[in-house]
Protein backbone atom coordinates (compact mmCIF):
# COMPACT_ATOMS: atom_id res chain seq x y z
CA UNK A 1 0.00 0.00 0.00
CA UNK A 2 1.48 3.17 -1.11
CA UNK A 3 2.11 6.26 1.39
CA UNK A 4 -0.96 8.37 -0.07
CA UNK A 5 -3.37 5.35 0.26
CA UNK A 6 -2.03 5.23 4.46
CA UNK A 7 -2.44 8.99 4.62
CA UNK A 8 -6.37 8.63 3.18
CA UNK A 9 -7.38 6.52 5.51
CA UNK A 10 -6.16 8.23 8.12
CA UNK A 11 -8.11 11.11 7.07
CA UNK A 12 -10.96 8.93 7.42
CA UNK A 13 -10.04 7.23 10.27
CA UNK A 14 -9.91 10.86 11.74
CA UNK A 15 -13.18 12.08 10.53
CA UNK A 16 -14.79 9.42 11.70
CA UNK A 17 -13.60 9.55 15.44
CA UNK A 18 -14.74 13.30 15.41
CA UNK A 19 -18.00 12.12 14.12
CA UNK A 20 -18.23 9.23 16.75
CA UNK A 21 -17.69 12.49 19.32
CA UNK A 22 -20.11 14.35 17.85
CA UNK A 23 -22.84 11.40 18.05
CA UNK A 24 -22.09 10.94 21.83
CA UNK A 25 -22.82 14.26 22.17
CA UNK A 26 -26.17 14.23 21.03
CA UNK A 27 -28.70 12.72 23.41
CA UNK A 28 -32.02 11.22 21.13
CA UNK A 29 -34.23 9.11 20.33
CA UNK A 30 -34.50 7.02 17.15
CA UNK A 31 -38.10 8.19 17.24
CA UNK A 32 -37.08 11.79 17.62
CA UNK A 33 -34.38 11.52 14.87
CA UNK A 34 -37.18 10.00 12.43
CA UNK A 35 -39.41 12.75 13.36
CA UNK A 36 -36.46 15.50 12.39
CA UNK A 37 -35.36 13.25 9.55
CA UNK A 38 -38.82 13.37 7.87
CA UNK A 39 -39.34 17.31 7.92
CA UNK A 40 -36.08 17.50 5.37
CA UNK A 41 -36.70 17.33 1.91
CA UNK A 42 -36.62 14.13 0.11
CA UNK A 43 -35.14 15.87 -3.15
CA UNK A 44 -33.05 18.88 -3.08
CA UNK A 45 -30.19 21.16 -4.12
CA UNK A 46 -27.18 19.89 -3.99
CA UNK A 47 -24.48 22.48 -2.99
CA UNK A 48 -24.19 25.67 -4.31
CA UNK A 49 -26.31 26.05 -8.17
CA UNK A 50 -24.86 28.61 -9.65
CA UNK A 51 -24.02 30.43 -13.06
CA UNK A 52 -21.38 33.01 -13.61
CA UNK A 53 -18.85 34.62 -15.81
CA UNK A 54 -15.52 36.41 -15.51
CA UNK A 55 -12.32 36.41 -16.79
CA UNK A 56 -8.45 36.25 -15.70
CA UNK A 57 -6.72 38.24 -12.94
CA UNK A 58 -3.99 40.78 -14.38
CA UNK A 59 -5.08 40.50 -18.05
CA UNK A 60 -6.80 42.00 -20.55
CA UNK A 61 -10.03 40.50 -20.85
CA UNK A 62 -11.01 39.28 -24.19
CA UNK A 63 -12.68 35.58 -25.83
CA UNK A 64 -9.61 33.89 -25.12
CA UNK A 65 -9.09 34.43 -21.19
CA UNK A 66 -13.14 34.81 -20.63
CA UNK A 67 -15.72 32.53 -19.86
CA UNK A 68 -18.72 31.07 -18.16
CA UNK A 69 -19.00 28.36 -15.77
CA UNK A 70 -22.15 26.97 -14.19
CA UNK A 71 -22.53 23.90 -11.50
CA UNK A 72 -25.47 21.68 -10.58
CA UNK A 73 -26.33 19.61 -8.47
CA UNK A 74 -29.26 17.75 -6.38
CA UNK A 75 -29.75 15.05 -3.77
CA UNK A 76 -32.50 12.46 -3.02
CA UNK A 77 -32.90 10.49 0.04
CA UNK A 78 -33.57 6.67 -1.22
CA UNK A 79 -34.49 5.79 2.27
CA UNK A 80 -36.03 7.10 5.50
CA UNK A 81 -35.73 4.11 7.19
CA UNK A 82 -32.79 3.76 9.52
CA UNK A 83 -29.89 1.84 8.84
CA UNK A 84 -27.76 1.30 11.13
CA UNK A 85 -25.77 3.71 13.37
CA UNK A 86 -29.25 6.03 12.42
CA UNK A 87 -27.58 6.28 9.04
CA UNK A 88 -30.16 6.79 5.54
CA UNK A 89 -29.09 6.10 2.13
CA UNK A 90 -28.70 9.14 -0.36
CA UNK A 91 -27.89 9.39 -4.00
CA UNK A 92 -25.85 12.63 -5.20
CA UNK A 93 -25.38 13.89 -8.72
CA UNK A 94 -23.06 17.12 -9.44
CA UNK A 95 -21.69 19.01 -12.44
CA UNK A 96 -19.65 21.58 -13.25
CA UNK A 97 -18.97 23.15 -16.95
CA UNK A 98 -16.72 25.78 -18.46
CA UNK A 99 -18.73 27.52 -21.06
CA UNK A 100 -16.38 29.72 -23.53
CA UNK A 101 -19.03 31.57 -24.31
CA UNK A 102 -16.85 34.46 -25.82
CA UNK A 103 -15.86 32.31 -28.77
CA UNK A 104 -17.55 32.01 -31.77
CA UNK A 105 -19.77 28.64 -31.79
CA UNK A 106 -19.48 28.70 -27.81
CA UNK A 107 -17.91 25.45 -27.15
CA UNK A 108 -17.89 23.75 -24.55
CA UNK A 109 -13.94 23.55 -22.78
CA UNK A 110 -15.01 20.95 -20.22
CA UNK A 111 -17.77 19.11 -17.90
CA UNK A 112 -17.01 17.17 -15.03
CA UNK A 113 -19.74 14.74 -13.85
CA UNK A 114 -19.87 13.74 -10.37
CA UNK A 115 -22.64 11.08 -8.80
CA UNK A 116 -22.11 9.75 -5.70
CA UNK A 117 -24.08 7.14 -3.64
CA UNK A 118 -23.30 6.89 0.01
CA UNK A 119 -24.99 6.86 3.83
CA UNK A 120 -25.52 10.12 6.05
CA UNK A 121 -26.84 10.93 9.28
CA UNK A 122 -28.04 14.60 10.50
CA UNK A 123 -26.38 15.73 13.58
CA UNK A 124 -28.44 17.35 16.58
CA UNK A 125 -27.79 19.57 19.33
CA UNK A 126 -28.51 19.51 23.34
CA UNK A 127 -31.86 21.32 22.21
CA UNK A 128 -32.89 19.14 19.67
CA UNK A 129 -32.08 21.42 16.51
CA UNK A 130 -30.11 19.99 13.61
CA UNK A 131 -26.24 21.12 13.51
CA UNK A 132 -24.65 19.47 11.22
CA UNK A 133 -24.27 16.00 9.74
CA UNK A 134 -21.55 13.17 8.68
CA UNK A 135 -21.93 12.22 5.00
CA UNK A 136 -19.81 8.77 3.86
CA UNK A 137 -19.96 7.50 -0.12
CA UNK A 138 -18.91 6.07 -2.82
CA UNK A 139 -17.61 9.03 -5.72
CA UNK A 140 -17.11 8.74 -9.38
CA UNK A 141 -15.89 11.95 -10.97
CA UNK A 142 -14.89 12.00 -15.19
CA UNK A 143 -14.87 14.89 -17.68
CA UNK A 144 -16.26 12.23 -20.53
CA UNK A 145 -13.55 12.66 -22.42
CA UNK A 146 -11.72 9.98 -24.65
CA UNK A 147 -8.32 8.95 -25.32
CA UNK A 148 -5.60 11.79 -23.94
CA UNK A 149 -8.65 14.27 -22.99
CA UNK A 150 -10.15 11.52 -21.03
CA UNK A 151 -9.87 11.93 -16.83
CA UNK A 152 -11.39 10.02 -14.47
CA UNK A 153 -11.33 8.78 -10.82
CA UNK A 154 -13.26 6.71 -8.12
CA UNK A 155 -13.24 7.53 -4.60
CA UNK A 156 -14.50 7.00 -0.85
CA UNK A 157 -15.44 10.62 0.90
CA UNK A 158 -16.59 11.84 3.99
CA UNK A 159 -17.49 14.71 4.69
CA UNK A 160 -18.22 16.23 8.68
CA UNK A 161 -20.36 19.44 8.36
CA UNK A 162 -20.84 21.44 12.08
CA UNK A 163 -22.83 24.84 12.34
CA UNK A 164 -20.69 26.35 15.15
CA UNK A 165 -22.90 29.32 15.79
CA UNK A 166 -25.95 30.73 13.57
CA UNK A 167 -23.18 32.71 11.90
CA UNK A 168 -20.55 30.53 11.49
CA UNK A 169 -20.59 26.87 9.58
CA UNK A 170 -17.64 24.95 8.68
CA UNK A 171 -16.78 21.28 7.14
CA UNK A 172 -14.52 18.89 6.17
CA UNK A 173 -13.76 16.49 3.77
CA UNK A 174 -11.66 13.82 3.06
CA UNK A 175 -11.54 11.22 0.09
CA UNK A 176 -9.42 8.41 -0.55
CA UNK A 177 -8.90 6.98 -4.41
CA UNK A 178 -9.92 3.65 -5.17
CA UNK A 179 -8.38 1.57 -8.33
CA UNK A 180 -6.49 3.85 -10.98
CA UNK A 181 -6.99 7.09 -12.24
CA UNK A 182 -7.58 7.52 -16.08
CA UNK A 183 -5.40 10.16 -17.59
CA UNK A 184 -4.63 11.97 -13.63
CA UNK A 185 -2.51 9.60 -12.68
CA UNK A 186 -0.55 12.52 -10.32
CA UNK A 187 -4.39 14.36 -9.96
CA UNK A 188 -4.12 14.64 -6.01
CA UNK A 189 -0.57 16.11 -5.84
CA UNK A 190 -2.41 19.07 -7.16
CA UNK A 191 -5.99 18.90 -5.02
CA UNK A 192 -4.60 16.99 -2.06
CA UNK A 193 -6.56 14.55 -0.13
CA UNK A 194 -9.13 16.77 1.36
CA UNK A 195 -11.11 20.40 1.41
CA UNK A 196 -12.07 22.17 4.16
CA UNK A 197 -14.85 25.00 3.79
CA UNK A 198 -15.86 27.96 6.43
CA UNK A 199 -18.59 30.15 5.74
CA UNK A 200 -19.39 33.31 7.84
CA UNK A 201 -22.93 34.89 7.47
CA UNK A 202 -22.26 38.33 8.85
CA UNK A 203 -25.93 39.44 8.77
CA UNK A 204 -28.87 37.77 7.35
CA UNK A 205 -28.39 38.64 3.70
CA UNK A 206 -24.63 37.90 3.48
CA UNK A 207 -22.77 35.11 3.31
CA UNK A 208 -19.07 34.67 3.01
CA UNK A 209 -17.35 31.35 1.85
CA UNK A 210 -13.55 30.50 1.67
CA UNK A 211 -12.71 26.84 0.22
CA UNK A 212 -9.05 25.33 0.89
CA UNK A 213 -7.48 22.58 -0.69
CA UNK A 214 -3.37 21.52 0.13
CA UNK A 215 -1.79 18.69 -1.87
CA UNK A 216 1.17 17.08 0.24
CA UNK A 217 4.03 18.83 -1.35
CA UNK A 218 6.50 21.45 0.21
CA UNK A 219 4.98 24.00 -3.11
CA UNK A 220 1.98 25.60 -3.07
CA UNK A 221 -0.20 23.08 -5.18
CA UNK A 222 -3.68 23.31 -4.37
CA UNK A 223 -6.37 25.69 -4.84
CA UNK A 224 -8.96 28.71 -3.01
CA UNK A 225 -11.72 29.42 -3.47
CA UNK A 226 -13.53 33.03 -2.25
CA UNK A 227 -17.22 34.01 -2.54
CA UNK A 228 -19.39 36.48 -1.52
CA UNK A 229 -23.17 35.91 -1.32
CA UNK A 230 -25.75 38.34 -1.38
CA UNK A 231 -29.41 37.28 -0.68
CA UNK A 232 -31.89 39.09 -2.71
CA UNK A 233 -34.47 38.85 0.79
CA UNK A 234 -34.90 36.29 3.60
CA UNK A 235 -37.60 34.87 1.76
CA UNK A 236 -35.50 33.37 -0.98
CA UNK A 237 -32.57 30.96 -1.58
CA UNK A 238 -31.02 33.45 -4.54
CA UNK A 239 -27.97 35.50 -4.29
CA UNK A 240 -25.97 37.25 -6.26
CA UNK A 241 -22.83 35.98 -6.33
CA UNK A 242 -19.01 37.29 -7.09
CA UNK A 243 -16.36 33.91 -6.76
CA UNK A 244 -13.18 34.16 -7.10
CA UNK A 245 -10.88 30.77 -8.06
CA UNK A 246 -6.92 30.93 -7.53
CA UNK A 247 -4.84 27.22 -7.54
CA UNK A 248 -4.55 24.20 -9.26
CA UNK A 249 -7.89 21.57 -9.91
CA UNK A 250 -10.66 23.60 -10.82
CA UNK A 251 -11.82 21.46 -14.27
CA UNK A 252 -10.11 17.71 -14.46
CA UNK A 253 -9.07 18.54 -18.42
CA UNK A 254 -6.72 21.13 -17.22
CA UNK A 255 -6.13 20.05 -13.28
CA UNK A 256 -2.56 20.93 -13.90
CA UNK A 257 -3.00 24.44 -15.00
CA UNK A 258 -2.78 27.65 -12.70
CA UNK A 259 -6.30 29.34 -12.65
CA UNK A 260 -6.69 32.84 -11.44
CA UNK A 261 -10.64 33.74 -12.22
CA UNK A 262 -12.79 36.69 -10.97
CA UNK A 263 -16.23 35.90 -11.97
CA UNK A 264 -19.37 37.13 -11.19
CA UNK A 265 -23.36 35.78 -11.58
CA UNK A 266 -26.27 34.42 -9.57
CA UNK A 267 -26.34 31.12 -6.73
CA UNK A 268 -29.09 29.20 -5.76
CA UNK A 269 -27.61 27.73 -2.46
CA UNK A 270 -28.98 24.76 -0.06
CA UNK A 271 -29.99 26.78 3.53
CA UNK A 272 -31.25 23.51 5.65
CA UNK A 273 -28.55 24.33 8.46
CA UNK A 274 -29.01 28.30 7.89
CA UNK A 275 -32.70 28.90 8.04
Amino acid sequence: MSYQKIFSAIILIGCLSTYLNAQNDTDQDDGRYQKELSKTPSFSIYGDNYFVTGTRINESPNSQNSDAKYQLGFKQIISRDLLPFDTHLFFTYQQISFWDIYQDSFPFRDTNYNPSIGLGRLLFDKAGEINGGLWFAFEHQSNGRDEEDSRSWNYFSLLYYKAFSDKFHSSLEAWAPIGTKDGNQDLLEYIGYGELTATWRPTDILFIEGKFRKALRADWRGSAQISVNLRYSKRTNQFLYLQYFVGQGESMLDYQMNSNFLRIGIVFKDLLFWD
